[in-house]
This record gives structure tokens, sequence and C-alpha cells, in this order.
């Protein structure tokens, strides 16, 4: 967009005319860790967010919190959010750990050269409800034994102790001119019912509505916004309903754990919406045969163990532009970006996941890149012994400057008659897809049971029907590179 379209825009210029005029620009930029839209202008705001850091009371369970809150200082925010579960067994000792993490990095709410650092904290599940949970009964935590660790039942007097503020369900915070709405969880996993979101936000919809982002923060997902259908942990569509009649609120929430490196964790709608992931442990989506469908009881019957995500700790920071916010993507495990910048133009205007994918990039393959096959006996996920086929293949990490993939496509390919029939297929993710690109695995297997490979051919029961492997990497919206194969295979040629 030209500098002086930018500055004449002004409020004529409505969210549907902006897609016209700016959807190139973004499209071309978002993803890239570049902006396309004209001169550098100076940050107007910056800020750290984090979600889900499930402080407990055990040795070391503030270490990765205070390293995160340290690289915010570093970069020099006004201000963090953290989007719920921050008592991870929903104690007042435990929250107190998280007010003195907070202090020791930013003593009186204040940078070392002197500017206020704002708190913009909101409870989750686990705040309220954690001490319901398994591990508070681990500590054998009763109402009658340890009702003063209780944080629910003296919330205000809790958060007030440990944070030096009143506490309220709703509140609107100003940060460098800039507002910042607040709304705590609600026991019952429903986000304060019969309109009581719309009506805060329509009280003051005359210091939030306009060109200007405002931004929001609740632990669960607006429902059908980021990474939606598909992930758990969505509200009952309160907000949502709530949040549409603001083009230029900006969501930030947490509870489905949903790793970063998902450009899916992003989403454009009437509002936009982000997932917020997690600095305790991520949640990889199930369907691949390294993963498992969260809350789903587990049949067993993939031949890889899940990945459970205890290794990886994710948050963001972001900067806000005139005309544009940039996120910035931290994979605090190793102290890396977990990917390119995601660019979010401003005014806002709507980008769903399919028009993302029509020019998102598909990862491709290193020019000689191969598959090979080997058999072990081996175990399946239910612990059973197995006979089993590997197929290994080398990662797309995109360092070259290419895409990286987000997870891969493995499709038996069986030789029928003069054709390959595509037999059975599966999706895995590389073994670390959600640390940052240097950090990833070199390369990535895909088990088979040797059961569900081509049976002998019945009408040539002298020889096994061949096959072989067809692997291609994708994005995080489906699309795929170029697919590399194995050679053609027998149940003997595996040996």
């Amino acid at each position: 967009m030209k500098e002086q379209e930018r500055n004449d825009r002004g409020c004529a210029l409505t969210r549907r005319t902006f897609i016209g005029q700016g959807m190139a620009a973004f499209l071309a930029a978002a993803g890239t860790g570049h902006h396309a839209f004209g001169a550098e202008g100076p940050a107007r705001l910056r800020f750290g967010v984090l979600s889900d850091i499930h402080i407990t009371r055990g040795k070391g369970s503030c270490d990765i919190f205070e390293k995160a809150l340290k690289f915010f200082r570093d970069q020099k925010v006004d201000a963090v959010l953290i989007a719920g579960d921050m008592a991870d067994s929903g104690l007042d000792s435990q929250l107190r750990l998280v007010g003195n993490t907070w202090r020791r990095v930013f003593p009186d709410n204040k940078l070392p050269d002197g500017g206020h650092v704002e708190k913009i904290f909101v409870t989750g599940n686990h705040d309220v409800e954690g001490w319901r949970y398994g591990l508070a009964r681990k500590f054998g935590i009763t109402k009658e034994k340890d009702g003063d660790d209780i944080l629910a039942l003296h919330m205000a007097e809790g958060w007030k102790r440990v944070f030096d503020e009143d506490y309220a369900p709703m509140y609107i915070k100003t940060v460098k001119g800039y507002k910042f709405v607040g709304v705590h969880f609600v026991p019952g996993g429903s986000y304060l019912k019969d309109g009581a979101i719309a009506a805060f936000l329509t009280q003051h919809r005359n210091e939030l509505a306009g060109d200007k982002p405002f931004f929001y923060t609740q632990h669960f997902h607006p429902k059908g916004t980021c990474s939606a259908p598909w992930t758990w942990g969505q509200d009952a569509g309160f907000s949502t309903a709530a949040l549409s009649a603001f083009p230029n609120a900006v969501s930030f929430t947490g509870h489905s754990h949903t790793p970063l490196t998902d450009d899916r964790t992003l989403w454009r709608g009437a509002f936009t919406s982000v997932g917020t992931a997690s600095l305790r442990y991520l949640i990889p989506f199930g369907g691949r045969e390294n993963s498992a469908i969260f809350g789903e009881k587990d049949i067993g019957t993939q031949q890889m163990p899940a990945l459970n995500g205890r290794d990886a700790q994710h948050g963001q920071l972001v900067t806000v532009y005139d005309d544009r916010l940039v996120l910035e993507r931290r994979d605090f495990a190793n102290d890396l970006p977990a990917g390119p910048d995601w660019i979010v133009p401003l005014p806002a205007y709507a980008s769903s996941f399919a028009e993302r994918a029509k020019t998102a990039r598909a990862p491709e393959f290193a020019a000689g890149s191969e598959v090979t096959v080997s058999r072990q006996k081996g175990k399946n996920r239910a612990k059973q012994d197995v006979e089993q086929i590997v197929v290994t293949f080398p990662n797309v990490k995109g360092l070259d400057g290419g895409a990286r993939a987000f997870d891969f496509q493995v499709t038996v390919e069986a030789e029928d008659v003069d054709r390959a029939k595509v037999w059975m297929t599966k999706r895995v993710y590389s073994p670390h897809y959600y640390w940052a690109a240097e950090k990833d695995d070199e390369l990535v297997t895909c088990v088979f049971s040797c059961a569900e490979l081509p049976a002998p051919n019945h009408v040539e029961t002298a020889r096994a029907r061949r096959f072989r492997f067809a692997v291609s990497p994708a994005n995080s919206f489906g699309g795929q590179g170029a697919a590399i194969r194995s050679e053609w295979l027998t149940g003997a040629a595996t040996k």
C-alpha cells in the first residue's frame, strides 16, 4: 500500500474495502518475517504474551516463567499478558510464586530504566477449579483442611495480596494509549452468560471502537476462531458474538496448548484471534501416527508413541506499529523464534484459512532426498509385539529459505496391474516440529505394521504384491510439496 493511501484511509476505509486493497500485501508478507506496508514507522507498543504457565509448588516450577519474563524485560515491553492457568492447582501459595517471580524481574512493576510494565493477567480454569483436579487431590487438599490456600474461596483477597491490584471479573486497562480488556474464568466452562461480555464491551464502545486495535484476553478460545474447528478448549460462543462487533479487536487466548508452529493458531475473521500456546507444555493435534486426540481414549492401534510436548514452551512478543502488528513466535525451550513473524496489517481485515491456504508456500524436499525402508521387531502403542516397517526420510526445515513442513503424508502405493493404487495413508509429525526449525530433527520416521501392508495378490499367490512408500511434506493448511518415493518392495525385500 502506498504511503499516501495509508495516511488518507481514515475511517472511510471499511474492513471490506481494505481486503481488496491490502490482501495481496498481507498474503505476500505473512509468515515471512517481512512487512509490505511502506516505510518502517516507530513501534507504538510492545508486550509479551504467555499462557498456561501452570506453576506448581515443585522445585524449579518458576524457572521457565522467569526466563520468559527476563526475555520480555530485555525487549523493554510495556506490558505482559497472561491468558490464564497460572496456579496449576488453584492454590494461593502457587499464585504467590507467580507474584514473587514477577517482582524479581519487574520490581515495583518497572524495567531497569524505570519504565512501567503493566500486568494484563486473567485466571483460567486451573486457577479457579484446579484444587478439585488430580494433583491437588494428591496433595490431600480439601476445603476443610486447606481452605485458606484454595484461591477460589477468596479470589478477590488473594489477587489483591499477590498482584497489588483489585480483582474484577472484567476490566479495562490502558497502556500507552491502547486498551486491554481482561475477562477472568467463570466456573462451568462458559464465559459470563446472558450477554455479559457483549454488554461490557458495548458499555465501553466509545473507548474501544475504531481503527485502532484493542487487545482482549480470556482463557478459552472464542468458539470457531483460532485452530477451529479442530482444537479442544473453545468457549460456548459468547465471546465470539461479542467480539464480532469490533473488527479492531485482537484476542489472545489459551487453554488448548496448541503449538505456535501451526499457522492456523492465528485466525482472521470478524476480528483477530490468536492462540497463546503454553509456557509449560504443548499438545499437538491428533490424527497423526505419533499424536493422540486430547481428551479421548487412545485405542492403541498406532505404531508410534504420541508426542507429549513436555519439552516445548511457547510465548509471543507483540509489537504494535501504526499500520501493522508483528507477532514474534518464541520457542523458549531453545531461546529461538518458533517460526517467521506473523504480520497483521492495520486496520485488520478478514483472511480465512482457505484464503491463506491459496498463497501459503508448500514445503519441498531438497534435491536428491531419499526414502529408506527397514524392518524391525517393535511394539505398537498398546505395547504389543509387532513386526514393523520403518519408513525414514529427511525433514524439511525451511532453513534454506523455503517453507517448513508442518507434517508429512506417507502413502502406501500397491502395484495393481499397470497402476499404483493407494493402499493406505498416514500422517506424521517430525519429532520436534514444535521447536525452532534449527533444533528440529534431521530425519523423520513413520512406522507401519507388516499386517497393514499389501497382502499377497489373490490371483498370483506365488508372489507378494509389490508396494512402495510415497512421502509428501505439507504446510499447516494441507498444501503439499512434491512426493519422493521408495523403491518397489515386497515383504522379503524389507528384511
